[in-house]
């Protein structure tokens, strides 16, 4: 494929360089070594099969070099390129420049009437990648590599930098490689030398002008490959446009989402459901889009359907929609500078409805312009979401309630933020209503909390309520967010709590894991506290197992909440009720029902 003058181009349309150690390069260089070892010592040996490379040729006046367009298998032999690069310059560094000649060929075309430096390299990449893919080809070594890209200080691995981390992965395992042969450093060169160039293999699929470039690159990557759906739409927008047409819309609608890989491609969730950030982005906005809620599993298909509406308009309109919501999307993962706004997005993230985004999305598409608005409609949303968890009501409706708001969004003409009320309050079955004071009360006042919620909402609560009960003259009104959930009568209350004549076990059971029994340490004194009574069991206050619960909220707490308990000489069944309704004033002022 290199030794022939011929430049691959990787089309604009493409995803960026996205392959790691972990899951391509460590394991090629490790089915590279033995080969290596083979060709070093003589022996006969299978080669090794990299996959396939669909290529299409392009049209060039005659007398010109060849050129390829790169319809699949760009990261295949993007690495090889950046191998090659490795191996040249490692050989020269160790005083073997006759391999860095004979490798140069293979990364450079020789015609001297090439006058593109992009048509001088056999391989050019997408646009993203094209400034840090030169720097690895002009570079000589790692230190002038990160010199060049402003990195001299830092070292491997580089943050968002793929191409430049590939060059140095290689580099450092070659120098090993080599250097481990205890003194025959050409043998192990020639044996290298030999396996990348005759002993790794690709199948090369040639289009012609009767084939379907797009389809064939959906039918290879959208069923099961790596591809993120992302990287199809994209491809799909952009191959809807002339050539002149695509350079500029790429730059202009979606180059920030290639060149921010480190944000768009991080992994985010849990187990079974984590996925690309771009992907969740990607959900959301085909479901604002289309209106209806689309399945994480079929993006695509959601996208192709969609794009053949007239409500879609051309790639372009496509393309611009999602840069203006892709921009707002971004915006509202970074910290916040508006109090309220911050303790919103914290609380949402914490309740993990992810279902609310189009309808934010659509909220902040209309309305930035009205930061006022936007705020008291959020406001209004987390106070819906938090009654209604602590009601311990359905989830299940929440997709499509939240698509009706985001239709009502792009409707309205009038008061948006009465709209939204009105909807919000106009649900009576169990999946949509806004709770009441009085069922909001009930629950949170009676419900064993602690056991009905997850300890990170259990926290974000306690952390609402420690930060309501500070004053203005508290060094800070912020909450720490790394302590953890304490049981004030702990759950362990048997070995040094007594039962109350009026009290039955099984009920106190029950009522330990209410709002009124719990509070906020951090993880050591959480520790440290156990099961402790409330007061002194002893008259020796210098040994540590004799003093309560109580003598060591006064010594070491700096929360209010906490403060508050020190008042408090006994702690009962009676207290944590009366605490709970204390608790409860502060997050019916925080989570207001709103009147219609």
């Amino acid at each position: 494929m290199f030794d022939r003058e011929v430049h691959y181009a990787v089309p604009l349309y493409q995803r960026p360089y996205v392959w790691n150690e972990e899951e391509q390069w460590r394991p090629l260089w490790d089915d590279l070594c033995p080969l290596a070892d083979m060709v070093a010592q003589g022996k006969e040996g299978r080669a090794h099969f990299l996959g396939a490379s669909v290529q299409e040729v392009i049209p060039v006046p005659a007398g010109t070099t060849e050129v390829r367009r790169v319809i699949d298998g760009q990261q295949r032999m993007t690495t090889l390129q950046i191998l090659l690069k490795a191996f040249r310059d490692v050989a020269v560094a160790l005083g073997h420049p006759n391999y860095g000649d004979a490798v140069l060929p293979l990364v450079r075309n020789r015609d001297p009437l090439i006058v593109d430096n992009a048509k001088k390299q056999k391989l050019w990449p997408t646009r993203a990648d094209q400034s840090d893919y030169q720097q690895v080809m002009d570079a000589h070594s790692p230190s002038g590599l990160l010199l060049a890209l402003g990195k001299p200080e830092q070292s491997y691995p580089l943050e968002n930098h793929a191409i430049a981390n590939a060059y140095l992965f290689f580099y450092r395992e070659i120098v090993s490689w080599v250097e481990a042969s205890e003194g025959n450093i050409e043998e192990r060169l020639k044996g290298l030398y030999g396996a990348i160039r005759d002993r790794l293999r690709l199948v090369v699929i040639d289009l012609d002008d009767k084939d379907d470039a797009q389809a064939i690159f959906e039918t290879l990557n959208a069923r099961g490959a790596p591809l993120l759906s992302a990287d199809l739409v994209k491809n799909s927008l952009l191959s809807d446009l002339s050539p002149s047409e695509a350079e500029d819309a790429y730059r202009m609608y979606w180059q920030s989402f290639d060149a921010n890989g480190a944000f768009w491609r991080k992994l985010i969730g849990r187990g079974h459901a984590q996925r690309a950030r771009i992907e969740t982005f990607l959900q959301n906005a085909l479901t604002l889009m289309t209106g209806e809620a689309v399945s994480a599993g079929h993006l695509y298909n959601a996208y192709r359907d969609f794009a053949a509406t007239e409500e879609a308009g051309s790639a372009k309109d496509m393309l611009a929609r999602f840069k203006r919501l892709g921009d707002i999307f971004y915006k509202l993962q970074q910290p916040q500078y508006d109090r309220r706004l911050s303790d919103f997005f914290y609380r949402l993230g914490v309740l993990d409805v992810v279902t609310a985004w189009p309808f934010i999305l659509a909220l902040y598409e209309k309305y930035e312009d009205r930061p006022a608005t936007v705020k008291n409609v959020l406001i209004d949303l987390e106070s819906y979401l938090v009654r209604r968890m602590v009601c311990r009501l359905s989830t299940r409706g929440y997709g499509s309630a939240f698509s009706k708001l985001a239709g009502i969004v792009k409707s309205a003409d009038a008061d948006i933020q009465a709209a939204i009320r009105a909807e919000l309050l106009d649900g009576t079955a169990e999946v949509d209503r806004f709770p009441t004071d009085e069922e909001f009360e009930r629950a949170w006042t009676s419900n064993p909390l602690y056991q009905n919620l997850t300890r990170p909402r259990i926290r974000m609560l306690l952390e609402a309520m420690e930060e309501a009960a500070r004053t203005g003259f508290a060094e800070t009104d912020r909450a720490p967010r790394n302590l953890t959930v304490e049981h004030v009568m702990p759950q362990g209350w048997r070995e040094n709590w007594a039962v109350l004549s009026n009290v039955r076990a099984d009920e106190r059971d029950v009522r330990i894991h209410t709002i009124g029994n719990l509070t906020l340490l951090n993880g050591k004194f959480n520790t440290y506290q156990s099961n402790r009574p409330w007061d002194c069991v002893g008259e020796d206050l210098s040994a540590p197992q004799s003093v309560g619960k109580r003598e060591n909220l006064k010594k070491h707490t700096t929360l209010a909440l906490n403060r508050e308990l020190c008042e408090e000489e006994t702690w009962t069944e009676t207290q944590i009720s009366d605490r709970a309704k204390t608790l409860f004033d502060y997050a019916k002022s925080i989570w207001a029902r709103p009147s219609a």
